[in-house]
């Protein structure tokens, strides 16, 4: 997740904030990636602030 941020600060993004789904391993797994996919990854919701 630091990794995400720091990316999105470079962008010029504040006040980031990322929160996982509450049903992420069932997302993951409705990918149909694999087996154990959902231990590895999230699916999360991202908010965050640009200035203008």
């Amino acid at each position: 997740m630091e990794t995400l941020t720091g990316y999105l600060e470079t962008a010029g993004f504040t006040d980031i904030q990322i929160f996982n789904k509450e049903n992420s391993e069932e997302i993951i797994r409705n990918w149909n990636f694999g087996e154990g996919v959902e231990k590895a990854v999230f699916s999360a919701y991202i908010k965050a602030r640009k200035p203008v």
